[in-house]
């Protein structure tokens, strides 16, 4: 094997060859490559044995397994300094270009690739030629430049300075060309070169191009660092923040921005809405992450994505199964379950029905709330109450502005974001006892919510878009409608839930509140023994309302008695409640229900009143003495009904004068007087207190077992008044046999129940004369 001499080197013919990847291996250089790949590995091993000398090319392409058309024809001999084994079988070795060499042929290709080569000079004119020298010069002042402009951390800042001393222009070109910043293919490109001027003219156009790079760069950051105002300047930081929070492991930023953007656009908004989130959304992108704002968007954000657009509970109307569930919860309550199943029959027919806004007015207790729990049962919706008892600020309804800390979308808003669904049966608690106050009135924002003409767009300050409650069954209750405003009250169809009776009250402990005690008390029905005339005693004695929770609470305080005996006795035995031992559980009498009078009496008329615990009877005493003309009246009453008393005396004394009575009634003081503990209000008494006065200027006593109602005229009218039920129930317990009401109420009879009507004798009243003749005798 043939062999030639490079700078006192020894080269034979043949070499092992190493293909290089993206770099090119350059004379008179010490460069770090890594060994990895098996023909590579192979090739070292055998120059290792030998010589040190090693053959490298660079590859046109990088790919691992190569053949000879895949490798440059021209190259460097390397010789191996030094070599170091890595742990995972490779080897990172320092080699020295020692000179160029061009392949002549494959000897071998495995186990490696073995080439015989010859050596290729490069020509040089030397230090003689003044063109070459001044490109040299000019080459090493412009690789100064760019390392001024431009790091390069494996050339120290004393290197450049040496540069300039070396006289070898092949080694300048060398040492340039491998720490300039062009790829391997123009590295080669010079590589290949052999005369020494025509590779420095090459090198001096890239290191021209290089600079006037560079130079763009600077004037493109100088322009931009201009143009850069206070805005620019903190996007700038917060990129920086950015990435400073990415070192720490915080979230990525950018990554919840896309979370929050697929959850806008999943949420089935309408388009405007969309378009107004993801408006938001790009302002919050563009904010400091330490900006106050940041959370308030967020939050803005997270109430549009989660409300129900478009989920909506498909309603399963079955018009049997709803008169049932309403049935079982609830006991009487007739006609309100007859316009509930009436409403249920036409949203089904119609799909979509546009109100009414049903509400329920009653005393408490009576089953308002439940019942419309029982409607979203029969509808299969989901329920949402809202209590809006001493609500003063309109902010609770239609929300808080953005603008404040804190702030949150109304009561409704809120209601249908937690049930998750667009149509919920919504109840609007004692809608009665809103006030108004400084902060707005929030019985006028319900308006909006409650017309059934404008709630498909209804505005809440919070979220400044429109949002649909067409779908929703709006459901209000009341005890009273006097303080519901008009307006309110005209988008309301109310539905009236009168007292119970004591017979319904009755019927109620037996199904509803008796088992359910015994359940919730851990007892079975046979430990607890109550009859129905015990129930009934308690019912009488023990409480006075319209409806039955505080009947519960005195069942409650029985059967938590008897469990006491139970688990103390530590027996099973059953415990019987009789009349004699109700004293011992609920102690004595608490009311004593006023009876009708023992005998007829001159001045002394039994009228009937309405109260939110339901009817009771009332006593009104009529006495004269010597005074001045005056009408004194006493036991609380209300303006309404002193106005009543003054109409009926001006009657009666018409009416006694008429008849040809002698009596100077300016010389007569007339007192009227009510004893019933409490606050008496409301024309209904006029027929009492009229009765009470004629028949003190008469004489003539007036009948004890007949009670009256009815507002009277000063022409002697009898006119229409409420609560008839309710009064004609507390004069069948008081004993009357005879009730006398306005005609105009005799429709109000089809509601007292038929055991009630046939104890009594009903007489209707279209004037005075009327009453007069059936209560006096």
């Amino acid at each position: 094997m043939q062999s030639f001499k490079v700078n006192n080197i020894v080269v034979p013919e043949e070499l092992p060859l190493i293909a290089l990847k993206n770099t090119v291996l350059f004379p008179k250089i010490v460069m770090p490559v890594i060994i990895q790949r098996q023909k590579s590995v192979a090739a070292l091993d055998v120059a290792l044995l030998r010589d040190n000398l090693v053959f490298f090319t660079a590859q046109r392409n990088i790919e691992d397994d190569v053949t000879p058309r895949d490798l440059m024809g021209v190259g460097t001999i390397g010789r191996v300094m030094s070599v170091f084994k890595l742990p995972d079988g490779s080897s990172k070795i320092d080699v020295e270009g020692v000179a160029r060499a061009r392949i002549v042929r494959y000897s071998s290709e495995t186990p490696h690739f073995s080439v015989a080569i010859e050596p290729l000079v490069m020509v040089s004119s030397g230090a003689d030629d003044l063109h070459e020298s001044v490109l040299v010069r000019r080459i090493i002042d412009q690789f100064r430049r760019i390392f001024e402009m431009r790091s390069f951390p494996g050339i120290p800042p004393e290197a450049i300075y040496m540069m300039a001393q070396i006289k070898d222009a092949e080694q300048v070109i060398s040492l340039v060309t491998s720490n300039l910043n062009i790829d391997a293919q123009e590295q080669q490109r010079i590589l290949e070169m052999t005369d020494a001027r025509e590779a420095l003219q090459q090198l001096n156009l890239y290191l021209t191009r290089e600079l006037d790079i560079l130079d763009a760069e600077k004037s493109i950051a100088k322009e931009t660092k201009k143009k850069i105002g206070k805005m620019q300047k903190e996007i700038f930081l917060r990129e920086q923040l950015k990435s400073i929070e990415k070192e720490l492991g915080v979230e990525d930023e950018q990554v919840e921005f896309d979370v929050i953007r697929k959850k806008v656009l999943s949420a089935k908004m309408p388009k405007e809405i969309e378009e107004k989130a993801i408006k938001e959304l790009n302002r919050l992108a563009k904010m400091p992450a330490f900006s106050p704002e940041v959370s308030y968007i967020r939050n803005y954000l997270d109430w549009l994505t989660e409300l129900p657009w478009e989920a909506k509970v498909k309603d399963a109307i079955d018009l049997k199964k709803a008169e049932k569930i309403l049935n079982q919860d609830h006991y009487g309550l007739d006609k309100a379950k007859e316009r509930i199943v009436e409403y249920l029959a036409v949203k089904k027919q119609v799909k979509k029905l546009k109100g009414p806004i049903l509400c329920f007015v009653g005393p408490p207790g009576v089953g308002k709330t439940s019942i419309g729990q029982s409607i979203a049962k029969a509808l299969g919706r989901k329920f949402v109450r809202v209590s809006l008892g001493g609500l003063r600020d309109e902010a609770e309804i239609r929300g808080h502005r953005r603008t404040y800390v804190g702030a949150m979308p109304g009561r409704i808003v809120q209601g249908i974001h937690t049930v998750k669904s667009k149509n919920p049966v919504f109840m609007l608690d004692e809608i009665d006892k809103v006030g108004a106050d400084f902060r707005g009135d929030p019985s006028a924002a319900l308006l909006e919510a409650l017309d059934p003409e404008q709630n498909h767009a209804f505005s809440d300050h919070y979220l400044e878009v429109p949002y649909d409650l067409s779908d929703v069954l709006f459901i209000a209750t009341a005890n009273s409608l006097e303080t519901i405003p008009p307006a309110l009250r005209d988008r309301l169809e109310v539905i009236s839930f009168a007292g119970y009776t004591e017979q319904e009250k009755l019927k109620i402990s037996q199904k509803f509140l008796m088992p359910k005690l015994i359940s919730d008390h851990g007892l079975s029905g046979a430990s607890v023994k109550i009859s129905d005339k015990v129930i009934g005693d308690i019912i009488h004695f023990h409480t006075m309302e319209a409806g039955v929770r505080e009947l519960e609470r005195q069942l409650g305080t029985i059967i938590r008695k008897i469990t006491r005996n139970l688990v103390e006795a530590k027996s099973k035995r059953s415990i019987t409640v009789t009349a004699d031992s109700l004293h011992k559980y609920l102690g004595p009498i608490k009311y004593t229900h006023q009876s009708s009078e023992k005998k007829d009496e001159i001045g002394v008329a039994t009228g009937m009143a309405w109260s939110p615990y339901g009817g009771s009877i009332i006593t009104i005493e009529s006495a004269k003495m010597p005074g001045r003309g005056r009408l004194i009246l006493t036991g609380q009453q209300g303006s309404v009904m002193q106005e009543s008393a003054q109409a009926a005396l001006t009657y009666a004394r018409g009416r006694v004068a008429k008849n040809g009575s002698k009596e100077d009634f300016n010389k007569t003081d007339v007192h009227v007087h009510v004893p019933v503990a409490g606050r008496k209000d409301g024309p209904s008494a006029g027929t009492a207190i009229t009765t009470s006065l004629v028949s003190l200027f008469t004489g003539v006593p007036i009948r004890k077992d007949v009670a009256m109602t009815g507002e009277v005229t000063l022409r002697g009218k009898v006119l229409e008044i409420g609560g008839i039920k309710e009064k004609v129930l507390a004069a069948h317990r008081a004993g009357i046999k005879t009730v006398i009401m306005p005609a105009e109420n005799k429709k109000d009879l089809e509601e007292i129940p038929k055991e009630v009507r046939k104890a009594l004798k009903v007489v209707f009243a279209k004037t005075m004369d009327d009453v007069l003749k059936v209560a006096l005798k």
